[in-house]
């Protein structure tokens, strides 16, 4: 009997469908970057595992793994969406895919693309990249049953454990292969997988230089600049990962440790981890985050959200990509932007504080690892919205409009959350088990109706409430307007302010150009695919003097404003918005609370988005704001600086 520790599992993909406005998201993701990235960047994205070629503007680094990385984290999105919108051209795409994929194993088992005669079998990417592909290969398992896939997998597995034996090993991403090597242990037993994956870990401990070891997540410090961002989101996991092979509760606490003193520390308001040159630094207003961390950080709350029955790692998913997410995507999915930040009046080539034209939209950059992972990031939080444990119960755990049907469950949830609050799930019929559902900590009452009676359902230690029967079931979570204090002490210490309702971050949005423009790439862009340089728009001032006109400017900019650092709850009104569209279209919910006028806040020709000087700001005279969920913009004010009143 193979013992697994985890609490729960995500069910298995297909088994939860995309509805509402989540499906529509997927439609564009399908009809926008997720169903042409492998036409618009076919060396980045095609061709690396079918092909085994490479991207020779990448250089003589780890190229060969770089493509792997990519492709694989492509296709894991891919599938995911293919499944869970239930698409047969997607599947058709991800057939191909595979097939073409799997038909490359050698005889020894690898499989991956590190294919030339003299190949740095051992180098980090390897493993990183191999992974990135297995990753999509058991998505594919999982979904179809295809046992041919699961062994090209399980082969490959094997080959790591008989070459990448003692200290043949790396300490930046490669150790990402424990994921799937795991995986193939629970199905399989083979005791060579588990011994890997423990060797691996105490490897780390004694090797590592980007304190991502078990040892290093248990330290309740958190040090900047300790890691990429993004790989500290996919490292954080294993421990808890090994875990559920081996029960030592050791392995589980760093998981939990290490993504505790992220969000203390290095995550935003909106769920972003910051990426400051992409490594781990403070939360600030202008502090900016790598789309590549999104993803990965939401993979590792979906596994920590099973593996320890913990509903607040669903709301860490929830705050993640019902804000940050959509946040840094162009709202028809066929451009995102590499960094973004809370407080952003540019998004162009030259406004990134950190890396050149990495603000500025784009469907796929020089190295497209970000592109590639918007598409997988609203399906895997789909597969993630449900699990089930060893009784065959059914765990709601994060809402969005969906159904599902598993083992004799089938239920229709239908709702608008996160723009209202109100969930009905219609149980059409049950499983063996019971139904439970969370309640978002960020709820300070709920009420709970089944068949229209009103019940007593109260929450356990872990977040969940229990119901039984079938019928409908309504949810109603009682949310407050939270003003926060934004604790950026480790950067601009400033104390901005910011909105909250539910689990959603309000934004002053700015009104945007969208300008397109075509840029030297490794393929050639077609019209329809431009990138976008988004600049702000404001009123013109009507002045024949250019200084003059410049000194004027500043007055007609619709972002310099301010709040009273004192304000309260009571000093917000909520508005819930009647429409029908696309709600990254239209606000569904707006927050207007009053503002101040600030015009010194900023310079009349900036090109970046800076901290305000000072530790408050000078005002003129009051402006009502009217705030829109973050989601909804590209251009914002999210942190307010305090005014000087």
């Amino acid at each position: 009997m193979i013992q697994n520790f985890s609490k729960g599992k995500t069910l298995p993909l297909g088994a939860i469908k995309a509805q509402g406005f989540l499906k529509e998201q997927l439609e564009r993701n399908k009809n926008g970057m997720g169903g042409h990235l492998p036409e618009i960047e076919p060396g980045m994205i095609a061709n690396p595992f079918i092909n085994k070629t490479y991207v020779k503007q990448w250089g003589e680094g780890d190229q060969s793994g770089w493509g792997a990385e990519i492709s694989g984290n492509y296709y894991a999105g891919l599938i995911q969406l293919a499944f869970t919108l239930d698409d047969d051209e997607l599947k058709t795409m991800a057939e191909i895919w595979v097939n073409g994929f799997i038909k490359n194993q050698r005889e020894d088992g690898y499989l991956g693309t590190y294919y030339e005669p003299d190949a740095l079998i051992h180098d980090d990417y390897n493993a990183w990249g191999t992974a990135c592909g297995m990753r999509a290969l058991l998505f594919y398992y999982e979904a179809t049953g295809r046992d041919d896939v699961f062994d090209a997998v399980y082969r490959c597995m094997l080959w790591f454990t008989e070459n990448w034996t003692g200290d043949k090993k790396t300490c930046y991403a490669g150790e990402l292969i424990i994921e799937p090597m795991i995986a193939c242990y629970h199905k399989t037993g083979d005791e060579r997988l588990l011994q890997f994956a423990k060797d691996y870990t105490e490897y780390l401990v004694e090797h590592t230089t980007f304190f991502n070891s078990y040892k290093d997540f248990l330290d309740p410090k958190l040090h900047y600049n300790c890691n990429h961002t993004a790989a500290y989101g996919q490292a954080v996991r294993l421990p808890a990962i090994l875990y559920t092979a081996t029960g030592e509760e050791k392995y589980l606490r760093s998981s939990e440790i290490g993504i505790k003193k992220m969000q203390k520390k290095s995550v935003q308001l909106t769920g972003a981890p910051v990426s400051v040159t992409e490594y781990v630094g403070p939360t600030g207003a202008v502090q900016e985050s790598e789309f590549c961390s999104f993803t990965f950080f939401n993979i590792s709350y979906i596994f920590l959200n099973a593996i320890t029955g913990k509903s607040i790692y669903s709301d860490y998913m929830e705050q993640l990509v019902y804000n940050a997410v959509q946040g840094a995507k162009k709202k028809d999915e066929r451009a995102i932007a590499y960094l973004t930040a809370p407080n952003q009046i540019f998004a162009t080539q030259n406004s990134s504080n950190t890396y050149h034209n990495m603000q500025v939209y784009s469907p796929c950059f020089p190295v497209s690892c970000c592109p590639v992972n918007s598409v997988a990031v609203v399906p895997e939080f789909i597969r993630g919205m449900a699990m089930s444990d060893a009784e065959d119960n059914l765990y709601i755990c994060a809402y969005g409009p969906c159904s599902i049907k598993y083992k004799g469950w089938n239920i229709e949830e239908k709702t608008m959350y996160p723009f209202r609050n109100d969930i009905a799930l219609k149980i059409i019929s049950t499983g063996s088990g019971s139904l439970f559902c969370k309640i978002p900590q960020w709820a300070k009452k709920y009420t709970v109706l089944v068949n229209c009676k009103e019940v007593n359902a109260k929450k356990n230690a872990n977040g969940y409430i229990r119901i039984n029967g079938t019928g409908v079931i309504q949810l109603s979570f009682h949310a407050d307007v939270e003003v926060i204090s934004v604790n950026d002490s480790d950067c601009a210490n400033k104390r901005p302010l910011a909105f909250r309702y539910g689990a959603l971050l309000f934004s002053l949005k700015i009104e945007a150009s969208w300008n397109k423009f075509y840029p030297n790439t490794e393929t050639q862009l077609k019209p329809e695919w431009p990138w976008f340089n988004v600049e702000p728009v404001y009123p013109k001032v009507e002045c024949t003097d250019a200084h003059e006109r410049l000194g004027l400017r500043r007055d007609k900019f619709p972002w310099s404003v301010a709040v009273k650092e004192n304000l309260s709850a009571k000093d917000v009104l909520v508005e819930l918005c009647e429409t029908d569209g696309y709600p990254w279209d239209e606000p569904f919910i707006k927050l207007h609370v009053n503002g101040y006028k600030a015009p010194l806040l900023n310079a009349p020709y900036a090109q970046r988005t800076f901290e305000p000087f000072g530790n408050k700001v000078e005002v003129t005279e009051q402006t009502e704001l009217t705030l829109v969920p973050y989601g909804l913009t590209n251009l914002r004010i999210t942190y307010f600086p305090r005014a000087d009143v």
